[in-house]
């Protein structure tokens, strides 16, 4: 099997994991990365993170070879430097294969174009198939047979530990003790106050939250996770940041932050955060929530915004007090990441 390596590593853990599941005579697997250099940014470190999972979930496959074999291109905007790395580099190596599958998923443009023509053009290397990961809709789609898998989250998991560690970020904090009965009381207070003043920091908020989503949709959806409070870094930074609320559908992430202020700057600077955030650690698909003490019209325009200025289509929910008081934020998250 044949992966191109971009930023994010995750597409390619995906389509890994799933044809490990279904191919227990897979062999070989190919990583094609970028060299890190001054005409590019490298994602040798991401081909190495996936390698270390893979390894760390498959190394008793029996057949699968480690360590796979890794292929660096030096210029990933250069057609004549991709053809001839992965002639030298892949195809002069492949007279012993029986076949080989092509992931073009991940990687620039140029280089699944380049790779892609190259693989579909070479003789006598036995069967041949080609496929994409269908993001948006969690699909794996064959070139010659359509969708071959439907909804991935429903087979492909991940720990939200292995999730971050796969984008070289590492936790900072533990787990601590959680007060939902106290955060009821408080969110009783929030909600039927005409003032988010005197409501304290507003830690209770992301209590609330988490206790409800963990009651109400865990048993109801399979293979979902619910954490809370994830202080979150790479080796090297000075500073982490915070996940409030995360959600983890199979491997599909959906980051919740919290906050009782109506203050629109306030609000949306957390609002651009989660969504840089998510899609740091759970790619373009990734979603996020905010919720926040806003009445019906302020949170309409908020919503607006941040659609507008990150581009998004359904990247963002933004959440209101009216929804808090009606209850209603369950069913509207839910909707919001599962369709339903």
């Amino acid at each position: 099997m044949i992966l191109l390596i971009g930023t994010n590593p995750l597409p390619n853990f995906v389509v890994a994991e799933y044809f490990l599941q279904n191919n227990r005579q897979l062999q070989k697997i190919w990583l094609i990365h970028s060299e890190k250099n001054t005409l590019q940014s490298g994602t040798s470190t991401q081909a190495e993170n996936l390698e270390r999972l893979l390894k760390e979930r498959w190394g008793n496959h029996g057949n699968l070879q480690f360590p796979l074999e890794k292929i660096s291109l030096t210029d990933v905007s250069d057609a004549r430097a991709i053809k001839n790395e992965i002639k030298e580099k892949m195809i002069n190596k492949m007279n012993n294969f029986s076949g080989f599958h092509f992931n073009y998923t991940g990687g620039t443009k140029s280089m699944s174009t380049h790779v892609y023509w190259m693989l579909k053009e070479i003789k006598n290397r036995g069967e041949r198939s080609f496929s994409y990961l269908d993001a948006r809709n969690y699909r794996l789609v064959k070139d010659d047979q359509g969708v071959i898998a439907d909804d991935l989250r429903i087979n492909v998991t991940i720990s939200f530990e292995n999730l971050i560690t796969l984008h070289g970020f590492e936790r900072c904090n533990k787990d601590g003790e959680t007060d939902f009965m106290g955060a009821s009381k408080k969110f009783q207070e929030f909600i039927n106050s005409n003032t988010n003043d005197n409501i304290g920091d507003g830690h209770f908020l992301e209590v609330y939250i988490a206790g409800v989503l963990d009651s109400k949709i865990k048993n109801k959806i399979k293979n979902i996770e619910i954490f809370q409070n994830w202080k979150i870094k790479k080796p090297g930074w000075r500073t982490d940041f915070e996940l409030d609320v995360i959600l983890l559908h199979g491997y599909h992430l959906t980051g919740i932050s919290c906050t009782i202020s109506a203050d629109k700057k306030t609000c949306k600077m957390k609002g651009f955060e989660i969504i840089h955030r998510t899609k740091q650690i759970g790619g373009d698909e990734a979603r996020a929530v905010l919720v926040t003490g806003s009445n019906a019209n302020q949170k309409r325009i908020l919503q607006q915004e941040l659609l507008y200025d990150t581009g998004g289509e359904r990247n963002i929910l933004v959440l209101g007090k009216d929804d808090l008081k009606t209850g209603i934020f369950v069913s509207e998250i839910e909707n919001f990441m599962f369709g339903t």
